[in-house]
């Protein structure tokens, strides 16, 4: 199985759940959420969630980003298999750009 490393990024400006990463087939290890608010005068905050099936589990919830601030949403790497997925969600609608850290393995 070759290990690759990737990176997704979106920007989330809504407050509904938006998928960052969708598994793969095989593993993968997350190595990092970046968060940043692009906002220049509103505080926002973010949470992540991760879906084994339709079950999602919080990684971080309601974390305070500052103004044009940025946060590191995970101190240690997590694991995924096929089928999970992680969703991102803002506080507020105000912009938050999220890239995702990825070695995957297939």
């Amino acid at each position: 199985m070759p290990d690759i490393y990737k990176n997704y990024a979106t920007s989330v400006g809504v407050t509904l759940a938006t998928v960052i990463y969708a598994g793969i087939t095989g593993t993968a290890i997350v190595n990092a959420i970046h968060v940043a608010n692009t906002h220049t005068a509103l505080a926002n905050s973010v949470s992540v969630q991760l879906f084994k099936g339709i079950t999602g589990y919080y990684v971080v919830r309601s974390a305070g980003v500052p103004i044009q601030a940025t946060y590191q949403a995970l101190d240690a790497p997590i694991p995924l298999v096929t089928g999970d997925t992680l969703k991102v969600t803002a506080g507020l609608t105000a912009g938050l750009d999220v890239i995702v850290s990825v070695l995957e393995s297939t």
